[in-house]
């Protein structure tokens, strides 16, 4: 047997060996292709008996591995991503994985809120965990405004991370534009990346903080 049949023979399986050892996907993703297509020139090259049924599995793993590899570098790549998203990836979300984000983003729904619209109300259920992306409400305790959020802010976190009802009625001071997240859709997620619990929760601490630093300062008036 010749070096050519050699190489295409063990090849394969070091590359493949290489990929699974490797932590980040894409990494892998890429050394299974080039594993599976180094395969693939095997059952070309060399005749075998059901040499066209080894081509044809070899040839649909390698196209899934393929796609699958398209879809990482993508996801990882900021080119692809909207300029709403490339803003919210370098401002919000900073401490959240490029991957992670975007998978956030995927389940997300866009809302806009008119001036003197209830948001969420004291003492009723939330369901959705929402996001300012433009503009300005203000926050209730008791029928009193104590507080405003503004651009990059969280509205709903605690009832989302407690499952309490809301503690505040926040209204929109503005006309506005959120985005929102089912509350089931974020569980579902978090349960698939356990990653996103911890910096969601992350985020909501320097969320609560500048919200605390800005009680008792002029907020804009709810007329």
């Amino acid at each position: 047997m010749g070096i050519v049949p050699v190489l295409l023979i063990i090849l394969p399986y070091i590359v493949q060996a290489l990929a699974f050892a490797v932590k980040p996907p894409l990494w892998l993703r890429a050394g299974l292709v080039i594993g599976f297509a180094l395969q693939l020139l095997y059952w070309i090259y060399i005749p075998h008996e059901l040499q066209y049924v080894h081509i044809a599995g070899t040839s649909v793993v390698l196209l899934i591995n393929l796609f699958q590899s398209l879809t990482l570098y993508k996801t990882r790549h900021s080119d692809s991503w909207s300029e709403e998203e490339r803003y919210l990836q370098s401002t919000a979300f900073r401490s959240l994985p490029n991957v992670i984000f975007k998978q956030l983003m995927d389940i997300a729904e866009w809302k806009t809120a008119n001036k003197g619209d209830v948001l969420i109300a004291e003492h009723k259920d939330v369901e959705r965990l929402m996001l300012v992306y433009d503009g300005t409400a203000t926050v209730h305790l008791d029928g009193k405004p104590i507080t405003y959020v503004r651009d990059n802010s969280f509205i709903g976190e605690m009832s989302f991370l407690t499952g309490n009802p809301a503690s505040a009625t926040v209204k929109a001071a503005t006309t506005m534009r959120l985005i929102t997240w089912r509350k089931a859709d974020l569980y579902d997620l978090m349960a698939k990346e356990p990653d996103l619990k911890s910096g969601l929760q992350t985020l909501f601490s320097y969320d609560l903080a500048g919200k605390l630093s800005k009680q008792n300062v002029r907020h804009p008036k709810d007329e």
